[in-house]
């Protein structure tokens, strides 16, 4: 323990700027480049800062005491412009930009130099008197002359209780002998080149007090956090030029007798250190490496424990589990589990003596970062002392890339209407929300409708009447708003005909995850789609067919059915038109009453025939048959009874089909026996 008459009291003006190290989003190459540039980096905190966005960064907010913070944390800190009005010591400062372009996250740094006035960045040392000792208090100033921000200066000048001391360029320490009582000292540069018109700051030394009195800088672990890697990041606070030796021990076990963690330590300078375990907890704290003369023993700082931060179990889309180490959190500090969701500040639960946390957030839709903030305060041998103790940061993002889509999706046509229907199952890790069904509009595929989930079948009607092939592609929602892939687009079967008993259709597959196997024509009596009279299997490979018009007298009716390698089926629309019939006549016949090919007659559509009138010609043309009696035809006598000779005969017909159609023909045809 430090004997209560003798100690030291140690003032720095700190670098703000975080050295390069690990977890700095400055230099993680995760993040995509943004760009920036302001109207000046060498500034007074009064001064009026443009900033122009070179990186076409969207939404980007801007920081500008950026000292390792995560990009969440970052955008929640940062804001549209920067106000430096509230710098009340001068130093370098990061300022970073947050935001993004095309969908990714981007980041850009600048290092600016921030002053207050004219005041330049110097530490001091005060030493009180020990109770009953003629030794004088004593003030030590350091200036130090390399520092960026006094490195424009000519000269300086100190004034301590009012009298001032010009003192020259080199970094040296400056003594002062004082009263133990409370002290006005002002330190600033002579001859620099920015000008800033505020006062100099005053710094006032308080006297040595045994319960407590705030003494800026005094040394201490000002903030001790745990990277992503679980490694634990410490910025330390002392005097200027000062080397501090760190010491480590897991949370729960002695803090005496210890070994030196890593040695030649400087304010101002981060530092990381990897932990033996590190899913454990661990205590640092920190001393000068060597006593100096300004007190009997080597001054300490507080203890500070990290709090190592991770998911307690799976979460749910509604609830996130958090849990960390029993005991990390001491119960006479103030700890807050900090929860930023879709970049703002949401909330601060405060979970001391807790070692989990179970955030009920009802809306997975969003991102929700989460670390744990120990805020640790006291005295410490007469100087009262703050840090902080940050959790590494959590973020749990219920949004997915979703690169499956409904399987098994299909269109087809019933009552002239196409209907979409797909598979309900999903790899989603969450339950699905709801179906989009789009639609092309001959440009690009638009939302037709949306399933809610539950529904009673995964089938969508289109509104729109049939008049076309249309296309078609489904994906689904989940409950955190994670959007599938959109399916292979799915093709409606339309069946066209060209007046001339030809049906035709387009290319296109009705079904995703399968081809077409064959299709089907199906032919219907008259205009009655509900008597199947027969069909006809059509190679895929074509995409038309003749009708047979054998089986119609006048109207008939037509579907196109497409049957998938898997089975599945989809149907065009139907189709209705007056069948135009056919009359076909042998080329040659045998009148040997043999039964077979005894009679010269027409075949084809012989049930759609009103009239008929066939005539037979010899070879030169002598008209020596005729009839009106398409079942009868000519037997092959001639008119006075004889068999016809063997030979080339010419016939014509002419025949009204009942749908109004007109048939005449002429040819040729050989009469055997």
């Amino acid at each position: 323990m430090r004997a209560p008459y003798a100690v030291a009291f140690l003032i720095y003006f700190i670098f703000p700027l975080l050295s390069a190290s690990a977890q700095s989003l400055c230099t993680d190459n995760r993040y995509e480049a943004g760009g920036f540039v302001l109207s000046s980096t060498d500034i007074c905190h009064t001064e009026t800062v443009t900033i122009t966005n070179t990186g076409a960064v969207e939404e980007p907010r801007y920081y500008y005491n950026y000292t390792g913070q995560s990009y969440e944390e970052a955008r929640v800190l940062g804001g549209t412009t920067l106000d430096f009005s509230s710098v009340t010591k001068p130093g370098l400062y990061q300022v970073i930009q947050v935001g993004k372009k095309d969908g990714k996250e981007t980041v850009a740094c600048r290092e600016v130099k921030v002053r207050n006035s004219t005041t330049a960045v110097f530490s001091y040392q005060f030493c009180t008197r020990p109770p009953g000792s003629n030794t004088p208090a004593r003030i030590d100033v350091i200036i130090p002359a390399d520092h960026p921000l006094n490195e424009q200066y000519d000269s300086y000048q100190i004034e301590l209780n009012g009298t001032i001391y010009p003192v020259g360029r080199s970094t040296i320490s400056y003594p002062f002998n004082v009263g133990n009582l409370p002290n006005s000292l002002k330190v600033t540069g002579v001859g620099g080149r920015k000008i800033c018109t505020s006062a100099p700051l005053t710094t006032i030394v308080s006297p040595y007090n045994a319960t407590g009195r705030d003494f800026d800088y005094y040394p201490e672990i000002k903030e001790l956090k745990v990277l992503e890697d679980k490694s634990v990041q410490l910025s330390i606070q002392g005097q200027y030029l000062e080397s501090y030796n760190l010491f480590r021990y897991e949370f729960g076990m002695p803090n005496v007798g210890l070994p030196v963690t890593k040695g030649g330590l400087k304010a101002g300078i981060p530092q990381v250190d990897t932990p033996p375990d590190p899913s454990r907890a661990y205590c640092y704290f920190i001393r000068p490496a060597t006593p100096g003369n300004c007190g009997l023993f080597p001054l300490r700082s507080a203890d500070i424990c990290s709090v190592p931060l991770s998911e307690a179990s799976v979460p749910t889309p509604a609830t996130n589990y958090l849990g960390w180490r029993t005991g990390t959190l001491p119960s006479l500090r103030q700890a807050n589990l900090q929860i930023i969701t879709a970049g703002t500040a949401s909330q601060a639960i405060q979970v001391t003596g807790s070692t989990s946390y179970q955030h009920d957030h009802g809306d997975c839709s969003q991102q929700n970062c989460y670390r744990i903030k120990v805020s640790y305060s006291g005295n410490n041998g007469g100087a009262n002392f703050s840090g902080t103790s940050l959790s590494n940061q959590i973020c749990i993002d219920h949004r997915v890339v979703l690169t499956d889509y409904p399987l098994d999706t299909y269109v087809t046509t019933e009552q002239m209407q196409n209907r979409v229907n797909f598979d309900p199952g999903s790899s989603s890790p969450y339950p699905i929300d709801h179906w989009e069904v789009f639609k092309h509009n001959g440009t690009e595929f638009i939302l037709m409708e949306t399933l809610p989930a539950g529904a009673a079948n995964t089938q969508v009607s289109d509104p729109a009447p049939v008049t076309q092939s249309e296309q078609y592609k489904v994906k689904y929602v989940d409950e955190c708003e994670n959007h599938s892939a959109l399916s292979p687009e799915v093709h409606s079967l339309f069946l066209n005909h060209d007046g001339n008993n030809y049906l035709h259709w387009l290319n296109g597959n009705p079904f995703t995850d399968s081809d077409i196997h064959h299709y089907e024509v199906i032919y219907y009596e008259g205009q009655n789609a509900n008597r199947e009279l027969g069909r006809q299997r059509v190679d895929p490979s074509r995409l038309a067919h003749s009708v047979n018009s054998a089986s119609f007298t006048n109207m008939g009716s037509f579907r196109l059915r497409a049957l998938s390698t898997d089975t599945r089926e989809s149907f065009s629309n139907i189709i209705t038109f007056a069948v135009k019939g056919s009359l076909f006549l042998p080329t040659a016949f045998t009148p040997n009453t043999d039964g077979s090919n005894d009679t010269f007659k027409p075949e084809g559509s012989l049930g759609g025939i009103r009239t008929f009138h066939m005539e037979i010609f010899s070879a030169n043309g002598q008209k020596i048959a005729d009839t009106t009696d398409p079942a009868t035809g000519w037997d092959g006598r001639l008119p006075n009874g004889d068999k016809a000779l063997f030979g080339n005969y010419l016939y014509r017909i002419q025949a009204e089909m009942t749908n109004g159609q007109t048939i005449d023909k002429n040819g040729s045809f050989i009469l055997l026996y």
